[in-house]
């Protein structure tokens, strides 16, 4: 019986060390680490489990050899940029990094992938950056991230960041989106897109509420690049840009002026201008009066852009290092800007920048972590400003440029657009810009397994110094001499003014000091499938402007809990406890909680049957958000000033005092309940999906207190924090790729709808139900209804109107070819109680954007097209859309061929008058036009050296490659660029081509 019992126990632990033995047993593993289109990756981290002193790096074909137990966990990193974790599976293994496996910043040094977060995040990478060609970062970011709406905002090279929307807008007082630039607020336009590694879109409660009362309106982080796991390499990068404008409207030439004037002249009731030999020798180029193009002399076909970067970057044992340097410069379209000796009034830019960001381990316990950034640009524009008003309002027979003297001539009526812009002299601004952080990383493991602590400490300086120097001219006015014929025979000039020399003045123009600090301390440990992640965040911030009052600060304690199970099931409770300076003493906080849950269906054991599934995660978030960018300080304060002056002996007068307004009471930060369910599908190992769904509710909203109290107290009421507005909708994102042999191609795609509706804004009364704003949306056009125009058949024959269409209280005197438009009240008449809020508002509901491309061998080409829908723009410009009237204004092509005549009874626009008619000019429908656009923002084909020849040029890598940017637009304006309907300095066309070399 013993012996038996020995054998089994013998027996059982042979049987034992075996199973151990098959189970520790290591096999060697080739690992080959590609990106979402199978291109190798080099430099990617490559860790054992939990086995922080020993890594693997892939090689520049991807490649990874190791020995590892069989089922062993596997973690891989790009540093800074892709992260994901895989079993070991066999001898031979594929590892593809795509965009699930991006990392992307929270704020305070948080960063997650789109598999394991809850919250509805999105971004994009350096590489989607660098196709639109722009240096503007922001400029680069049109259509490439559902929920994110980017809107042109000027075209000036200096000048140029665009508006930011996240989800729409939910405040009828404004909208300020939060830009991080490591995690900094920062004046984004201030980088260059080749110093960016990633930048984040926050969307929801469960990543906004960490921000507390700076959160509710959306935020952006962007996370600049750092030094890799690989030795030392050098980057060069130039790009040469040849711009041209974009639709500059064709105005009216000399004949064709002249006889839209004495058309409008004519219907006016007035005699004609010009005679019939006038236009006859302004048809043969014998008129005494000069034709001037002027769009011609103020710009030229072409404005050219050079951009050179170089950087190096690497790391060592202690040290990560990353280096950038930028040159950029600009000269604009202006022409004729070398009238003077001794200086140019061309638009023109120049910019320098070097940044350094270093890590360096300090002890094996402590990182050190350094970004510093410094940038110096000047720029400058003629005195006379950068806008084409003047090139629009003047007509061509205004007057010559010259008069017979070389003195600048004008006549009484229009300016000179080029002396305006040549004689007036120059300005000059030096931006200086200074961003510098410091972080210092402690490792506390050796209190407990997992504990950390961070502190952050940020100083950025910024300045901007103007130096004038301007100068008067001496001009003549041209005035027609006429014959006894009543012919234009002569220009006779009048000179006035004299030519002065340049004056200067130099002054500090703005000026901006931030100081920021924040600590951190973090516990993220595995208790087996359970994955903690615990965090307790302290941060205040300063800045400071330049003027009285020009100081804002915050405080917010922060509280984070992260919980994953299996990677199946995961969970976020996050609070903020966040204090404003402009909030009243002793009430300055406020609680701002969120919670979001997800589940990873494709991870449950059931679903692995389905093999067409790749991925599925749901996801859900609910939480509160605020915003006190539209307080401002002393709100609950009465400030009384001077009042009246009165004469009480003799003629010596008296200041006397007067009651201010009266403070505002119940003070509240904008306070938004946001809720969002999301769902994320990849399918066949190419189809990826994501569709999100949103409804929030901002509250507290500050509104003037006018509409609710009376007036008639005589001083100003102040402000009620009732305003409310609800903003719905939601994004789809879908994407396709594949590899075929040494083809590859792919298409992607993302809208985004968000709608907003006005609950309350405390609205005084109105008579009709349609007056309210309550009901529409933010920025929909409040004016009248055009209904057509009047045609002959509405007059008697005396001129007046048939019985039973409304009279105009605008005008008393109606013609055919003015405006007709909707008695909405039906009292019989036109007035300001026919005004409704109606059309789209000008701030789209939809915005799209979508991209494809292919490569085969070495050659590349992409397309990303970006539009938007459901929006209207005003066109109320003059000269362009509202022309000749107030005899101070030119007539566009465009008008000519849309107005009503005698002949064009079914015309657009109204006849032609030269009077101030203040009926065909009201604000209405027929002044807005459809703003929907779609445009292809680039194109680009490129050309990878092959490795071969790059090789034995010592280079690991070269790219050349063409662009077009903002080539075409489909759109209902025709005349102007649709995102720009204006006039200023032009949007362009542009044309790129560039060279990237890696060693």
């Amino acid at each position: 019986m013993k012996t038996m019992m020995k054998r089994f126990i013998i027996g059982a632990m042979l049987i034992l060390g075996l199973c151990s033995w098959v189970k520790a047993q290591k096999i060697d593993v080739r690992i080959r680490v590609v990106d979402e289109r199978n291109r190798p990756l080099q430099g990617v981290m490559m860790r054992i489990g939990g086995n922080d002193d020993e890594s693997f790096l892939s090689d520049k074909d991807g490649m990874i050899e190791c020995r590892a137990d069989k089922g062993a966990e596997l973690n891989f990193e790009k540093y800074n940029q892709l992260q994901r974790k895989q079993k070991v599976t066999g001898e031979v293994m594929t590892v593809k990094l795509d965009k699930g496996n991006c990392l992307f910043e929270l704020g305070y040094d948080q960063r997650v992938t789109k598999e394991n977060t809850t919250a509805a995040i999105d971004g994009v990478s350096a590489d989607e950056m660098r196709l639109s060609g722009e240096i503007n970062p922001l400029n680069t970011l049109y259509g490439l991230i559902p929920g994110l709406g980017v809107y042109h905002n000027g075209s000036l090279p200096y000048n140029s960041t665009p508006d930011i929307y996240v989800r729409g807008m939910a405040s009828n007082q404004g909208n300020k989106v939060l830009v991080l630039v490591d995690g900094v607020e920062r004046e984004i336009g201030s980088l260059n897109v080749d110093e960016i590694e990633s930048v984040t879109v926050l969307k929801d409660a469960a990543s906004l509420a960490l921000y507390g009362n700076r959160g509710t309106d959306g935020v952006i982080c962007v996370t600049t690049k750092r030094g890799g796991n690989n030795k030392m390499r050098t980057h060069v990068g130039y790009n040469f840009t040849v711009q041209t404008p974009f639709r500059i409207p064709g105005m009216a030439d000399a004949v064709s002026y002249a006889n839209a004037v004495n058309e409008a002249l004519g219907y006016d009731g007035l005699a004609s201008r010009y005679t019939q030999a006038d236009i006859q020798a302004l048809q043969n180029g014998t008129s005494p009066l000069a034709i001037v193009d002027w769009k011609n002399q103020i710009l030229r076909k072409a404005a050219f852009n050079h951009d050179l970067n170089l950087s190096f970057d690497g790391a060592n044992e202690r040290m990560r290092y990353y280096v950038f340097a930028n040159y950029t410069s600009n000269r604009g379209f202006f022409n004729n800007t070398d009238l003077n000796d001794g200086y140019s009034t061309q638009v023109e830019m120049y910019a320098l920048k070097l940044r350094t960001n270093l890590e360096a381990n300090i002890s094996p316990t402590t990182m050190a972590r350094m970004n510093l950034m410094g940038r110096l640009m000047q720029y400058q524009q003629p005195t006379g400003g950068t806008s084409l008003v003047n090139v629009y309002n003047t007509p061509v027979i205004a007057a010559p440029i010259y008069d017979r003297n070389g003195v600048w001539a004008k006549n009484q009526m229009f300016t000179n657009p080029l002396a305006v812009q040549a004689a007036n002299g120059y300005r000059q601004v030096l931006q200086r810009t200074l961003f510098a952080d410091l972080t210092i990383e402690q490792d506390l493991s050796m209190l407990t397994p997992g504990l950390s602590a961070q502190v952050r400490v940020t100083y950025d300086n910024s300045a901007d110094i103007a130096d004038f120097r301007t100068k008067s001219y001496a001009y003549s006015i041209a005035t027609p001499v006429r014959d006894a014929a009543g012919n234009i025979s002569d220009l006779l000039y009048s000179r006035y003014g004299n030519d002065t020399e340049m004056s200067f003045t130099s002054g500090l123009q703005a000026q901006v000091m931030r100081t920021y600090i924040w600590g951190k301390v973090n516990y993220e440990r595995d208790f087996g499938k359970h994955h903690l992640d615990v965090a307790g965040i302290y941060s205040q911030g300063r800045r400071k402007y330049l003027g009285a009052n020009g100081t804002n600060a915050f405080r917010d304690y922060m509280a984070h809990f992260s919980y994953n199970y299996d990677n199946r099931y995961l969970a976020d409770v996050v609070c903020s406890y966040s204090g404003s300076l402009k909030m009243p003493v002793g009430d300055k906080y406020r609680v701002y909680p969120a919670v979001s849950v997800a589940w990873i269906a494709s991870n449950e054991e059931f679903m692995h049957r389905f093999s067409a599934l790749d991925y599925l995660k749901l996801r859900a978030s609910f939480g509160v958000t605020g915003n006190d960018s539209r307080l401002f300080y002393d709100m609950d304060k009465q400030f009384n000033g001077p009042g009246q002056e009165y004469v009480f002996v003799g003629t010596t007068s008296t200041g006397g005092l007067a009651q201010g307004g009266f403070p505002s009471k119940g003070i509240e930060p904008e306070k938004e309940y946001k809720a969002n369910v999301g769902v994320e599908v990849g399918l066949w190992k190419g189809l990826s999906m994501q569709v999100d769904a949103f409804y929030n509710r901002r509250k507290n909203i500050r509104q003037y207190a006018g509409g609710v109290y009376s007036s008639v107290v005589g001083r100003d009421v102040g402000s009620l924090f009732t305003g409310e507005v609800k903003n719905y909708g939601g994004e789809i994102t879908l994407g396709w790729q594949q590899q075929l042999d040494k083809f590859s191609y792919f298409i992607k795609g993302n809208f985004s709808y968000a709608k907003n509706e006005i609950v309350n804004i405390n609205e005084e009364y109105h008579p009709y139900k349609y007056m309210y704003a309550t009901g529409n949306s933010i920025g929909q056009l409040y004016g009248l209804m055009a209904e057509g125009l009047y045609q002959k058949e509405d007059f008697d024959a005396q001129g007046n109107l048939l019985p039973g269409l409304p009279v105009s209280t605008y005008e008393s005197e109606l013609r055919p070819g003015d405006v007709k438009y909707k008695d909405l009240n039906g009292d019989g008449k036109i007035d300001d109680y026919d005004h409704c809020h109606q059309q789209y508002s000008t701030l789209p509901e939809i915005y799209y954007g979508f991209s494809l491309g292919a490569d085969y061998r070495n050659w590349g080409i992409k397309a990303h097209f970006q539009g938007v829908a459901h929006r209207s723009v005003s066109t109320v410009l003059s000269s362009i859309y509202h022309p000749l009237y107030g005899n101070d204004k030119n007539v566009s092509e465009h008008y000519l061929e849309n107005r009503w005549t005698d002949g064009t009874p079914d015309a657009r626009y109204p006849r032609l008058t030269t009077l101030s008619n203040n009926h065909n000019f009201q604000t209405s429908s027929l002044w807005m036009e459809k703003g929907d656009y779609l445009k292809l923002r680039v194109l680009e084909l490129s050309y990878k050296l092959p490795t071969r020849f790059a090789e034995k040029m010592r280079m690991s890598d070269c790219r050349l490659f063409l662009k077009g940017m903002n080539l075409f637009s489909i759109d209902h304006v025709g005349i102007m660029d649709p995102e720009q309907m204006d006039m200023e300095y032009p949007s362009s066309h542009s044309y790129l081509i560039g060279i990237n070399v890696l060693f």
